[in-house]
């Protein structure tokens, strides 16, 4: 499962940043990387041993994950963005490939190990997932905008969009996306059901 970060980290480094469909303008990733992300999620839900591997070796990639962020921290951190076509760039990128597909695996693997449960808290998040990820970008930016010009360190700014963003998320979510059955239908969520049939299963619930 670990090899599957090589396409990933060859495609990065291979990508001339200058050409469109390699710019890093896409939410931080050339467009032709999310085609890799696509399969590969097709290929771990397809395949319950891949899921038990994926969730005995959490603490694996963590610890990869972790090494690989320390590593970008040294190489690229010190020194800035690195030039295309260099050695540093090969490393930086490599590196970078590998890191995001272990940090998938880590957040996959805890997720395995301890959200499989059914709880009411899981199934209102798991609802609110497409609205959420449909929502923030604009969200985030309209914060960003504005934030990012307050004379403060940047690492508050971080923590203040990032707060206020999900603050304004969740509540545009639970007091206008959710209620309503047409915000539903245009942020792909199922209908609300009928009243009737809520009684219906309220009854069938006592």
């Amino acid at each position: 499962m670990y090899l599957l970060a090589l396409p990933v980290a060859w495609a990065l480094v291979s990508l001339d940043p200058s050409n469109l469909l390699a710019r890093r303008d896409f939410g931080g990733w050339p467009l032709p990387i999310y085609i890799f992300f696509f399969i590969y999620g097709f290929i771990v839900v397809s395949h319950e041993a891949l899921q038990n591997r994926i969730q005995q070796l959490r603490w694996v990639s963590f610890t990869i994950a972790t090494l690989c962020v320390a590593a970008l921290f040294g190489l690229w951190g010190s020194q800035g963005d690195p030039t295309y076509g260099t050695v540093r760039y090969v490393q930086v990128f490599g590196i970078f490939g590998i890191a995001s597909w272990c940090w998938i695996l880590t957040f996959f693997g805890f997720g395995l190990k301890l959200w499989t449960q059914s709880k009411p808290i899981l199934a209102y998040a798991n609802e609110a997932v497409l609205p959420f990820y449909v929502l923030h970008q604009t969200v985030l930016l309209s914060v960003g905008y504005f934030v990012v010009q307050w004379q403060i360190p940047d690492a508050l700014k971080w923590i203040i969009i990032a707060a206020i963003s999900f603050a304004i998320i969740l509540a545009l979510y639970e007091f206008a996306i959710r209620r309503f059955n047409v915000l539903r239908f245009l942020f792909g969520m199922r209908p609300l059901p009928h009243p009737g049939q809520r009684l219906v299963k309220m009854s069938q619930t006592a």
